[in-house]
């Protein structure tokens, strides 16, 4: 399993170093907040039984199938991020460039009603 930390710093140094804005400390905290909000519908398997369940921060170990199901909400967090900050730069004359932060809401707010029924996970029981 990875730490949530190390996803977020590969993401930002090897996947995306060259369109990415963002500095570290806030493509970590965009990791956690789409695990914090995939947590609410499906237990971490690195939590599964610990009492009391301990915070999601950038040490959370995190499966790849966990990861798989997370990554695609952290992109679109990272990216309205992004469309934010250029957003807030256009009064310095700067033209910002890609989808605007009402855009990619949009597909946030599409992707994080679908997490429920992605999260979802029963074991077979035979009677």
């Amino acid at each position: 399993m990875a730490k949530l930390a190390d996803l977020a710093q590969t993401f930002a140094t090897q996947e995306r170093p060259a369109g990415n804005l963002l500095d570290e400390e806030t493509v970590l905290a965009q990791a956690v907040a789409a695990t914090r909000f995939y947590a609410g519908f499906a237990a971490l398997r690195a939590h599964e039984g610990v009492t009391p369940v301990p915070d999601i921060d950038g040490d959370t170990a995190i499966t790849t199938s966990e990861w798989a199901l997370i990554r695609p909400l952290f992109l679109l967090y990272a990216e309205r991020e992004t469309a934010l900050q250029l957003e807030a730069s256009r009064g310095m004359g700067i033209d910002p460039f890609g989808r605007s932060a009402s855009e990619i809401a949009a597909e946030i707010t599409q992707a994080e009603a679908d997490m429920p029924h992605r999260a979802f996970f029963q074991p077979i029981i035979t009677v």
